[in-house]
């Protein structure tokens, strides 16, 4: 320790570890935020979205279903069209002779070739044919809805890593900003040590709260590596392709009401639509299953060819060419009950869908809800934050006056500087919460973009 009146001992050690600590933190700790990385075009984050969607393969399989179920309806749609059908035999028959007055005489053909082309329209099938191609429709129609929400689990997964770079490197900022600080805090502290106007532990906790930054630093400049790499393989690249992102945080408040944002959900959420398209479902397999009660109506036109050669062409016991057209009504009047046990089959499968439409709208009324008070709550952590961090730099702006004064302790300066990292992070922290409770209101709403004049 020195004495005060003293004179320090000159020590070409004293004099050279502050610089030789400088030199280490500028080539090898600060290098460390580029470490792994390689500086990358920007990308929007609507190009990112849109590279999402083209590349996952839940939308591709989603898509795959949807061309089912357009196929599926084409089948379904040819139940209303005529059907042509056609056959052809041959037919070698016994007793073709018969004997009059002891003479063989033939009365019929030895061979028989026959041709028969139909042609039948339903004309009334009990409503069971309009069912099979409603209920093919309305899977058309699920397809379609799981292919939107897919798209937008797809899209919030975006917006989360998107943000969540955002967040990372603000933070490696404001953990860079805190090392260069503690170097400077460290400077002046072995200045004060060199000329005996501090004791030599402001030095050593001066040596020790950057070693901490130092630290959180490395944890930063990972955590920016980890998300980029968690948003490459949301968009399906390689996780080494170099990515850079786009400041598009806002603290802005969301306008939209929170009565408009639950009518909003109950109009566009994924999750209702299909819940509503199984109760229609439920309803048509119901209609279906009535078709039961109903005769079944059919027109046919037949045209027939005859003859005893295999070009049907006529002989001398057969016309060459006949046709009939006719109506058959087919109707099975009892069954013990059969129809009757089905109805109440679909009955019940029809009170089910609609409990369970109920059950997924307060699911979504909670979801709303809970993501509306979150949001709240992020927008009112901006506020308080940021006021925060204007004490905090004000706190540090005197602490360190204060020091260089020699009216405050070391140890003042670095518990201001220690609070104000900790306010920047927080507030970096709110503002990105806040604009992921955004998006996550969004989906909560079935939307992919928020629309304010919905």
């Amino acid at each position: 320790m020195i004495r005060r009146g003293s004179k320090p001992r000159f020590s070409l050690r004293n004099l050279l570890w502050p610089v030789l600590l400088l030199a280490y933190a500028e080539m090898v700790i600060l290098p460390q935020a580029a470490w792994g990385q390689v500086q990358g075009p920007v990308i929007p984050l609507q190009d990112a979205i849109r590279l999402a969607l083209e590349r996952n393969l839940d939308v591709q399989l989603s898509r795959e279903e949807i061309d089912f179920a357009r196929n599926r309806q084409n089948e379904a749609r040819t139940g209303f069209l005529p059907k042509l059908t056609t056959e052809y035999g041959y037919r070698r028959p016994s007793g073709t002779t018969t004997v009059v007055g002891g003479v063989d005489v033939t009365n019929q053909d030895q061979n028989e070739y026959h041709f028969t082309g139909t042609i039948e329209q339903p004309i009334f099938t009990g409503f069971a044919t309009l069912s099979t191609y409603e209920l093919a429709r309305l899977g058309l129609d699920s397809a379609k809805i799981q292919l939107q929400r897919t798209r937008l689990d797809i899209i919030l997964r975006v917006k989360e890593n998107y943000i969540g770079i955002i967040q990372a490197e603000k933070i490696r900022e404001v953990a860079e900003q805190s090392v260069r600080q503690l170097q400077e805090n460290l400077k002046v502290a072995a200045n004060f040590y060199r000329v005996g106007l501090s004791p030599k532990i402001d030095v050593l906790d001066a040596e020790t709260r950057l070693g901490d930054a130092e630290l959180q630093l490395i944890r930063a400049t990972n955590d920016v590596a980890v998300r980029k790499a968690n948003l490459n393989t949301v968009l399906r690249q390689s996780v080494d392709t170099p990515v850079e992102v786009e400041d598009i945080l806002t603290t802005a408040p969301y306008e939209k009401s929170y009565e408009s944002s639950q009518e909003t959900a109950l109009k566009y959420r994924p999750e209702v639509l299909d819940a509503e398209t199984q109760v229609a479902g439920a309803e048509q397999q119901i209609t279906f299953a009535k078709s039961g009660y109903y005769p079944n109506v059919t027109f046919r036109a037949n045209l027939y060819r005859l003859g005893d050669t295999p070009g049907v062409d006529g002989s001398d016991f057969s016309q060459r060419q006949t046709w009939d057209v006719g109506a058959v009504a087919t109707w099975t009047l009892f069954e013990w009950g059969k129809t009757r046990y089905a109805v109440f089959q679909q009955e019940a499968r029809l009170r089910q869908a609609k409990e369970t439409l109920e059950k997924v709208k307060d699911t979504v009324r909670l979801d709303v809800k809970s993501e509306y008070l979150n949001l709240r709550a992020a927008y009112e952590a901006i506020g308080v934050a940021k006021k925060a961090v204007v004490s905090a730099e004000e706190n540090f702006r005197i602490s360190t006056e204060r020091y260089k004064e020699q009216v405050a302790s070391s140890t003042e300066v670095l518990d201001a500087q220690t609070r104000l990292t900790q306010a920047k992070s927080n507030y970096t922290n709110a503002v990105a919460i806040f604009n992921v409770e955004v998006a996550r209101l969004i989906r909560a709403m079935g939307l992919e973009e928020s629309v304010e004049s919905l």
